[in-house]
């Protein structure tokens, strides 16, 4: 059976009301709703508002969610569950309560008194662990609020990424990381090496998203933060946060089933490819049926230029990092006595600097490092191996195919 993923379209000179039904025809055009929150007391609602960036095109925000999208989500939602609904982001600048404020957030969702506004990057925080064959690390810590809810919502805004080529719906759920335990902006987890893609599935097998939603009434060209606003005019929703970010990225001229170093993916591997040969769901177009509008004929196209150093000099540094990493595993009883619990930074079989904190290492960073030449190639708390919750062979199997892929071009 195919996954179904609805297109409404909805151009940014609508208004406020008619963003919000387009929003709510998008969710309740998909089936199994009632099924999927059935009995649910707690549904998390995961909007863009990472940083106080309020940049309008038309009047509708460009690199956030709009909250008429939210309202009209909500409205679908109400329709199959009475469950309380917590609505947010963890702003990497911790804005949250002053960025709802003046997004409008308090105002738009009064009508619902079961609706509350939170703030997921402040503590208490657990452990929550990811479940199955985690790729990256195998628990997460998140705002206690996240450790059990019924449901979780994705409520993304379309936009290019320069790291990651796009984001949508899965990217949208690596919000939820709190800085204060991963660093502004989460640098532990946003490394130079392989984590980001990896870390971005890890959180889709935890959060497990019923119903994603992709406000692409305005959208950001060229990169997340700063781009070029363009007006696809569409809204996308599916119960499938793959099949959705693949009809997302083909909405964009992307190509779902490229991979690094391909177009959009020139930095990293490609996450929804990769959350699709974990089995998260379909990429492929005769896997997944449109419903709803359609995709129009004309859209925008999108586009992400390559990180300067180019990609010969990008495969060395992750071939580098991989080897740092793997000496590292190799010999970690040599670090345990003076960094136990301690961030450590390495260059080779070098220790640069340790800290207690990813904070205090970026700022250690800032002042030490005179350019790239002189940066970490790998930054890992030092812990005993049967402490350890980073699935470190990754970096086995990242060197171990980019040796084969030297021989096969050689």
């Amino acid at each position: 059976m195919r996954e179904r993923v609805a297109v409404i379209r909805c151009g940014a000179e609508a208004g406020t009301e008619e963003i919000a039904r387009a929003a709510q025809r998008a969710v309740s055009a998909l089936s199994g709703l009632d099924s999927a929150l059935a009995g649910a007391r707690s549904v998390v609602i995961k909007i863009n508002a990472g940083v106080d960036r309020r940049v309008l095109t038309a009047g509708r925000q460009t690199e956030l969610t709009d909250p008429a999208v939210v309202v009209g989500v909500i409205r679908a939602l109400r329709a199959v569950t009475d469950a309380e609904l917590l609505v947010g982001d963890a702003p990497t600048d911790e804005s949250a309560p002053r960025l709802y404020e003046c997004l409008g957030y308090p105002e738009c969702l009064a009508f619902d008194r079961k609706t509350r506004l939170v703030d997921f990057g402040r503590p208490p925080y657990l452990a929550v662990p990811v479940p199955g064959d985690p790729l990256m690390f195998r628990e997460y810590r998140l705002n206690a609020e996240l450790a059990a809810p019924s449901a979780v919502v994705s409520v993304a805004k379309m936009k290019a990424h320069r790291a990651m080529g796009a984001t949508l719906s899965i990217k949208n759920l690596f919000g939820l990381t709190p800085p204060r335990v991963y660093g502004r902006p989460r640098h532990y987890l946003h490394d130079r090496l392989i984590r980001l893609p990896r870390v971005l599935v890890d959180l889709a097998m935890l959060l497990k998203p019923v119903i994603n939603v992709v406000d692409g009434v305005v959208a950001a060209n060229h990169g997340e933060w700063q781009g070029t606003p363009v007006q696809p005019g569409l809204i996308l929703a599916g119960r499938n946060a793959v099949a959705v970010d693949a009809v997302g990225m083909r909405a964009m001229g992307f190509d779902p089933e490229a991979d690094y170093p391909q177009a959009p993916f020139y930095y990293r591997r490609n996450a929804v490819k990769l959350a699709a040969e974990t089995g998260l769901g379909p990429v492929r177009e005769d896997a997944i049926e449109v419903v709803g509008d359609g995709l129009p004929e004309t859209l925008p196209r999108f586009a992400v230029l390559p990180y300067g150093e180019g990609i010969e000099a990008r495969e060395a540094e992750l071939r580098r990092g991989a080897q740092v990493a793997l000496d590292y595993m190799a010999g970690r009883s040599r670090f345990l006595d003076r960094y136990r619990n301690r961030f450590v930074a390495f260059r080779g079989n070098r220790v640069l600097w340790s800290a207690r904190t990813v904070d205090e290492m970026i700022r250690l960073e800032r002042t030490w490092c005179r350019g790239p030449w002189e940066a970490p190639e790998f930054m890992v708390r030092v812990l005993p191996e049967e402490d350890e919750i980073e699935c470190l062979q990754a970096y086995a199997e990242v060197l171990r195919t980019r040796r084969e892929e030297r021989v096969l071009t050689a």
